[in-house]
């Protein structure tokens, strides 16, 4: 019998075996490989020895079944003392920790874990044991993307939303009385929107944001809910059981008579939905503050516009008042300078009233026939005030001399050919 070469020295660099085919030996080269080859080199480079690998393979193992045990004890006492067939699917598959969020991968393995458990073999129980069905009915409607939806549509969930009155904090102005119940607007709304954003379509789902948020941030969100895409899915329990359907059209008028009922579900979530964001906007702290900016500036603008008009107005009236001050001015300085002169006018009518008594009186004693009542009325009308204080004067002074001036002013009113006529008359 041929033997086989004895193994390379530690170091060389080829292995080299001896083998004997149909009775003739040759050298072949062999190198080894594999993952056990990668395993062991791996070891030895951490100077870890194949026993250490394998307590390390046990250990994990261990720790496994230690966690697989925890798990399925914890979902026994999840179920325990329930009514199984009230539990949602992902309770029935001890799901509760990710619920909505369960992967595909999650969902396979809770339910090879907890099939077990619910196993004919193991509860002593036929195949249509109720609880057991529940999980293959589980398992079949939520590893259906489709059927999934409509199933985590129709599970419980809290639709309330803020009635929009509620007093909010960051919005007060005035003095609340001690029984008035304010709200925090983030603290009111945030967990609202985010019950509601599990619906999305699109992920992922920006947040309400706080009082520092970005107002660029702010709209974006509102943006984001006002175009809110929701998979939210109201076929589950659908109205009419299509599957009893005797025959195709009567399946087919269940299917439309379902979806149209569906599509009202749908329109009415959209409904509550657009309300959410329509009050959420509205009591929005951030937007109510930019709102109020462009209203005050808004405000100021239009003040200083009214400002710029009135001061034009007031500019323009003032110079009217002052004109008509000024005009009223004259008006009354004119008056009175009139009233002045006729007071003048009235006084010196009345001293030439005087100066004429007194040339009535002084030619009336002299008696002098060239100046007769006639001629004394016709040189009071005929000459100026000063003219005849003057002649009141020569006559007060002298009789004889004054009359001759008196003659001769007459004489230059009336002419020497009518003094002539008269005396003539006279002699």
């Amino acid at each position: 019998m041929l033997a086989l070469a004895p193994p390379p020295a530690k170091g060389a660099d080829d292995s080299k075996v001896l083998l004997g085919l149909g009775g003739y030996p040759h050298l072949k080269r062999v190198e080894i490989a594999g993952r056990s080859l990668h395993k062991r080199v791996r070891n030895a480079a951490r100077g870890r020895s194949l026993s250490m690998e394998s307590n390390d393979g046990n250990d994990a193992k261990a720790i496994a079944k230690a966690q697989e045990a925890a798990v399925l004890d914890a979902y026994r006492k999840s179920i325990k003392g329930k009514q199984f067939l009230q539990l949602t699917m992902y309770q029935q598959l001890g799901l509760t920790d990710v619920m909505f969020d369960a992967t595909p991968d999650q969902i396979k393995k809770a339910y090879h874990r907890v099939l077990i458990e619910h196993h004919p073999d193991k509860t002593l129980k036929d195949e249509n044991d109720p609880n057991y069905l529940a999980v293959q009915k589980a398992f079949n409607t939520l590893m259906d993307a489709q059927k999934k939806r409509a199933y985590d549509s129709q599970c419980e969930f809290d639709e309330w939303i803020p009635l929009g009155t509620e007093k909010i904090k960051q919005n007060l102005t005035d003095a609340v009385g001690p029984k008035d119940k304010v709200f925090d607007f983030y603290a009111l709304y945030g967990p609202v929107f985010e019950r509601n954003a599990r619906f999305s379509e699109v992920k992922p789902v920006p947040s309400l944001g706080d009082d520092e948020t970005p107002l660029d941030d702010v709209t974006s969100f509102y943006n984001f809910w006002f175009q809110f895409d929701s998979w939210r899915d109201f076929t589950h329990n659908a109205e009419h059981d299509v599957d009893s359907a005797e025959h195709r059209d009567e399946k087919r008028h269940l299917m439309k008579k379902n979806e149209a009922a569906a599509k009202k579900q749908k329109k009415k979530e959209y409904a509550r939905l657009a309300t959410l964001v329509d009050r959420a906007q509205a009591n929005d702290p951030r937007i109510r503050r930019v709102k109020q900016a462009a209203k005050d500036k808004k405000e100021n603008e239009r003040k200083a516009k009214e400002a710029a008009a009135q001061a034009i107005i007031d500019a323009a009236k003032k110079a009217e008042d002052e004109a008509e001050a000024k005009r009223k001015a004259a008006e009354d300085a004119d008056k009175a300078s009139k009233a002045d002169a006729k007071m003048a006018k009235e006084k010196m009518k009345k001293a030439f009233r005087k100066v004429k008594k007194q040339f009535r009186e002084l030619t009336e004693a002299i008696d002098d026939a060239r100046v007769d009542i006639d001629e004394t009325e016709f040189i009071c009308e005929s000459i100026e005030m000063d003219q005849m204080t003057s002649l009141n004067e020569a006559l007060a002074a002298d009789a004889a001399a004054g009359i001759e001036q008196v003659v001769q002013v007459l004489t230059g009113l009336r002419g020497d050919a009518y003094m002539q006529k008269k005396a003539a008359k006279r002699g």
